[in-house]
């Protein structure tokens, strides 16, 4: 999989003109907040589809008083030189983020990199991913489908898509038969296709974890579930559409489809006994560490995929248990990491050869 070897920022959020070298396992970012420390990871994140890690708009990304971006790459893949070229272009009067791989931007050099590019993120705001709302637990479960299905996303802005257009419909004076159950055969289709991966990507979480414990001792049992009063795994396309016909009436009344899998949430049971929205925000990060430990086991071992990892702020709440699992993490896979925290010390439990790199540009 890709390796990102170099990088080079230009007017690209707070970098005026800005170049750092990569090591191939480990590379730790340190300094004070507001630094620049997440711009670094936002810029390794833009390599793939959509809009990085912060999901900014394309205008934020612009350095102030600057017209366009520019990110330089090189990102070694299957032992083959790729030049990559990040850089905000204006299109009738829209910026758009624009990819050019070896000078050539065409969709099928992008559908290479997407191919062989797969990140793993966590950001601060994870540390109390189960306190948080259910649309941002849907997306973390999303982000982790999406690092081996890199065609996931299109998937669900389809499927959102299409229930804004029911609800159009459904509120029209004059309603288009035909054209309403195209749409709802679609929402049926797409609803249910959303549901078995999420299913399954938590099956395979929880599988994974059950592996790990073999040779770790983790803190917590876990087990991540869907939390959803209309899914089961038998759930027909048949008995999907049906439900959408005959809550067509609340749907029009409510400007709402009140089932399907942007109404589910995830939640995680821990010791078998209660919910992991009771946790501290350092266990919660334990948690989330956990998963993450699973994906890349599942990901390694069983899809071939080498992920890179992003990992922001991890430093901070890094206690024995959270310092076990980073290790493990780092030690286990052959993979690339990115790490940021405000203090060097903050990583002194790493033995693996690490490259330390201070961040001062503000």
């Amino acid at each position: 999989m890709a390796k990102i070897k170099n990088i080079h920022f230009n007017n690209f959020r707070n970098f005026t003109n800005y170049k750092l070298s990569f090591e191939e396992k480990l590379n730790i970012f340190f300094g004070k907040n507001g630094c620049g420390k997440t711009n670094i990871l936002e810029g390794i994140s833009l390599n793939s589809k959509g809009r990085g890690i912060r999901n900014s708009n394309i205008s934020n990304l612009i350095k102030k008083k600057e017209n366009n971006f520019l990110i330089k790459n090189n990102l070694e893949i299957k032992n083959n030189s790729f030049d990559i070229e990040i850089f905000s272009e204006n299109k009738n009067d829209k910026l758009k983020k624009i990819i050019r791989v070896n000078e050539d931007s065409s969709k099928e050099s992008i559908d290479i990199l997407n191919k062989f590019i797969s990140y793993l993120i966590f950001v601060p705001e994870m540390e109390r991913l189960f306190q948080a709302s259910p649309s941002y637990r849907r997306n973390f479960i999303d982000r982790l489908i999406f690092s081996s299905k890199n065609n996931y996303n299109s998937l669900i802005n389809k499927y959102k898509k299409f229930l804004l257009e029911r609800i159009k419909i459904l509120q029209k004076n004059v309603i288009d038969d035909h054209w309403l159950n195209k749409i709802e055969r679609d929402i049926s289709s797409l609803g249910l296709e959303i549901y078995q991966l999420r299913h399954s990507q938590i099956n395979f979480i929880n599988n994974n974890l059950n592996i790990l414990k073999k040779d770790h001792d983790f803190q917590f049992n876990l087990k991540l579930q869907i939390k959803d009063q209309f899914f089961n795994e038998n759930l027909s396309f048949e008995e999907y559409l049906s439900y959408l016909i005959k809550s067509r009436n609340h749907d029009s009344q409510f400007g709402g489809t009140k089932i399907g899998p942007h109404r589910s949430d995830i939640i995680a049971i821990i010791n078998n006994d209660f919910e992991a929205s009771l946790l501290s925000t350092g266990q919660q990060k334990t948690i989330v560490l956990m998963i993450l430990l699973a994906q890349c086991n599942y990901l390694v071992c069983y899809k071939n995929i080498n992920p890179i990892l992003l990992l922001d702020e991890i430093g901070s709440h890094l206690d024995s248990n959270n310092r076990q699992i980073l290790l493990d993490m780092i030690n286990r896979f052959e993979i690339q990491f990115f790490l940021t925290g405000t203090d060097k010390d903050l990583f002194s439990f790493v033995s693996t050869n690490a490259q330390f790199y201070n961040i001062t540009e503000a």
